[in-house]
């Protein structure tokens, strides 16, 4: 509300320093709290009971800090409220007269944990629910310990870096670029619940694959583009935010060397070699600085369904990747995506452009080389599209 009044409205510029205001005020808060934490654990170890009562007792700038938090927070959230609707406005994806629906709203925090069940002799998302977030890693441990007990459940208490409500949360534990993705990610929820692609998110687990994959990729490319309207430098931290499996190479290659071993473990009701397998990884993961809480079936049961990651074996990211490339600007891609109703569906539109896409080189070929002819066979394409669908394809369509 404070951008509507006359002479309330930044700039990008200022929009940027007023989100960075925000974020450093999170950071002392946060190192605040841990500084305060770390002395009354030292206390509550110590051998006296005067060195107790003396930690209980520490000055501390914690209800300064929120104070000061709370009161920057509001202009934070209208500021890359702001610049997501000018960027979703430029790729056309509001109405007429510039009225866009749903209106980007944000709720700055750190979102709940989220914990997710799968069964222990097959990796498949069964179950999530959101938890408070300010429980300890002791409890986290015991909570999964809890549900494991029954011998058939894998659980996980992961964290969230935003959550598609509406509001929709963000985390405000990140830097301005990756705040700016989520925020855009969780905006795209939102705008596709009123569109085929976000009703059918629940339908099946390729849908759901298919959706926080599409939201990944359009939410990285409007988060970007956000960015770069506030000032921020892309080429700066591309190392970092680029492609997990350039970025981060060893990583995604260990968890999808894990991903297929333990999936065939899994079929061959191995679980305990399974599970020996991913502990095993956790640890040598961990020791190479990657800081992995736990890796079991529950792990990639969730993580899973981000397609684009380095924990995902699906081929709905290369899929979604192919034709998002099919689409000069992101606007375009989103819009279309949102028509999608079921993964065949999806399956038959990437086939579809894939045709055209090759139709339009063997036009292209032949006026620029009039040796070449109708009969001149094409070179083999990166993805091959075939002239009929896919015998899973088909044996899907009947089903």
């Amino acid at each position: 509300m404070w951008e509507m009044f006359p002479g309330n409205k930044p700039t990008d510029a200022e929009r940027k320093l007023i989100v960075q205001d925000y974020l450093q005020s999170v950071r002392r808060l946060d190192k605040e709290r841990a500084r305060v934490e770390g002395s009354h654990f030292a206390g509550s170890v110590a051998g006296s009971s005067a060195t107790k009562k003396a930690t209980e007792n520490i000055p501390n700038d914690i209800e300064v800090f929120e104070r000061e938090k709370e009161s920057l927070r509001g202009k934070a959230e209208e500021a890359v409220e702001a610049v997501i609707s000018d960027v979703v406005r430029t790729e056309g994806l509001g109405f007429p007269l510039g009225i866009l629906f749903p209106p980007t709203d944000f709720r700055f925090d750190k979102p709940p944990l989220i914990l997710v069940t799968s069964p222990r002799n097959v990796i498949r998302l069964e179950g999530t629910r959101l938890i408070q977030n300010d429980i300890k890693m002791i409890t986290r441990s015991e909570i999964e310990q809890r549900i494991e007990s029954d011998g058939i459940t894998s659980a996980l208490v992961d964290d969230l870096a935003g959550l598609g409500t509406y509001p929709a949360f963000v985390s405000d534990r990140y830097e301005l670029r990756q705040l700016t993705r989520t925020a855009a990610h969780e905006w795209l929820h939102n705008y596709w619940i009123f569109r085929p692609l976000g009703r059918s998110m629940w339908d099946s687990s390729d849908m759901y694959t298919l959706n926080e994959t599409a939201a990944d990729i359009a939410g990285n490319e409007l988060g970007d583009l956000a960015y770069q309207r506030l000032g921020g430098d892309l080429e700066a931290s591309d190392l970092r935010y680029g492609n997990t499996a350039v970025a981060a190479p060893h990583l995604t290659r260990i968890l999808r060397e894990t991903r297929i071993k333990v999936d065939k473990l899994l079929s061959e009701n191995n679980i305990d070699g399974a599970e020996e397998i991913m502990r095993g990884q956790h640890w040598n993961l961990r020791l190479g600085g990657y800081g992995i809480r736990k890796i079991n079936q529950a792990y990639f049961a969730f993580r899973g369904n981000y397609a684009d990651g380095p924990a995902s074996v699906s081929p709905i990211g290369s899929e979604l990747n192919e034709y998002r490339e099919t689409f000069p600007t992101v606007g375009e891609f989103i819009k279309s995506v949102a028509t999608v109703k079921n993964y065949v569906q999806f399956q038959l539109m990437l086939e579809s452009v894939g045709d055209k896409r090759i139709n339009s080189t063997d036009l292209r070929s032949n006026h620029s080389n009039p040796v070449l002819n109708s009969k001149t066979p094409l070179l083999t394409p990166s993805r091959r599209i075939s002239d009929a669908p896919p015998a899973s394809l088909i044996e899907r369509i009947r089903r």
